[in-house]
């Protein structure tokens, strides 16, 4: 392992954790748990805070092709000059369309980090405390992407009951803000949010997608709504990261 990494710094190329904008702009604190997380499982990573776009997700899906192309011109351009072979990120969108569309390596931050690596610390979890926890696939994680088990073994291993919503894996319903649907149509975002959550019936929800994390959470009653990277540690007993 150590000379694989050495041969592949002398060759010039870099994997670069990629956060996203919703990660990057509204919710940092995730960036910065999951670039810990990813230093302490030995993955060796570059971030390019001031240099890297967004990758062009809603604008694409937003039907401005010709928007869209030109922002993946720039990023590969950018991409070159850090010789960035290989990209992870946390963003169930940025992974689709960076791995998808623009035909990188790219990868979920839930595929690289390792359930044998997690150990939870149940003693500092809290005498009682209930372990179930409620996994929501995102659209883009699940459907169009195929990743279903990895965060759910993260979270078992993390120490997690995961409990499943009716409608779970390839039949998971939309949050409710994707698609411009937040910006377009916030009242009937915010409803379809209220009915997927009053499908949870442990008071706990979770998922591995920012955007669905701050549309559950922004219409939660009641319910605790925990990004992944939220989860893994609570579930583990951490209390030394944001």
């Amino acid at each position: 392992m150590i000379w694989k990494r050495l041969l592949e710094r002398l060759a010039g190329s870099n994997t670069l954790y990629y956060p996203g904008c919703v990660t990057r702009y509204a919710l940092p604190d995730i960036g910065r748990r999951y670039e810990k997380m990813l230093r302490q499982a030995g993955v060796d990573f570059i971030v390019l805070p001031g240099e890297v776009l967004c990758c062009g997700s809603p604008v694409k899906r937003a039907g401005y092709l010709s928007d869209f192309e030109e922002l993946k011109g720039k990023n590969l351009a950018i991409f070159a000059r850090f010789s960035v072979r290989k990209i992870i990120t946390n963003c169930p969108g940025c992974y689709h369309t960076l791995k998808y569309d623009y035909g990188l390596d790219a990868y979920h931050v839930t595929q690289v980090l390792s359930p044998e690596r997690l150990r939870a610390d149940r003693r500092r979890r809290g005498a009682g405390r209930t372990s179930f926890i409620t996994y929501h696939d995102p659209c883009h994680l699940g459907r169009w992407s195929g990743i279903y088990d990895e965060p759910r073994r993260l979270l078992a291993r993390a120490g997690w009951t995961v409990t499943e919503l009716p409608d779970n894996r390839e039949h998971s319903l939309c949050c409710g803000a994707g698609g411009g649907v937040k910006s377009n149509f916030p009242k009937l975002a915010n409803a379809i949010a209220r009915q997927r959550l009053a499908l949870v019936e442990n008071s706990r929800l979770c998922t591995a997608c920012p955007l669905c994390y701050a549309h559950f959470k922004e219409n939660a009653d009641g319910i605790e709504v925990l990004e992944l990277s939220e989860a893994l540690l609570s579930g583990l007993g951490r209390e030394d990261m944001p």
